[in-house]
């Protein structure tokens, strides 16, 4: 299976992106940091804001499920797929190409047996 550049698509993908594509709505925004719902566990009530996201610095975090990461992290979260897998159908959506590694990137990142 051909190796993904995770750091350099985690670098270029925008949280807001993320937010958008999962249907996000903030109750309550002040500057880049947003709250809301939280799209992982699934906040019963629309006025929730358990979930916090920074979008200049592309965090987030839930305080009641308390799951949190990046852009990627969040889209894992909520698709619950594997990572590789979760990368190849964001970059779909997106219509992205996926941040393949080359091979001799792939063998240096390979450590020695």
């Amino acid at each position: 299976m051909p190796g993904i550049d995770f750091t350099r698509l985690r670098q270029q993908l925008p949280l807001g992106q993320i937010l958008d594509l999962l249907g996000f709505t903030a109750t309550m925004r002040r500057g880049p940091q947003v709250r809301g719902p939280c799209p992982v566990h699934g906040s019963r009530t629309p006025n929730s804001r358990s979930f916090a996201a920074d979008l200049e610095k592309n965090v987030w975090h839930c305080f009641r499920c308390g799951a949190g990461g990046n852009a990627l992290d969040l889209w894992v979260a909520v698709t619950r797929q594997p990572l590789h897998a979760a990368v190849i159908d964001l970059c779909r959506r997106l219509g992205r190409d996926v941040p393949w590694l080359r091979r001799a990137q792939q063998e240096q990142r390979m450590p020695e047996p």
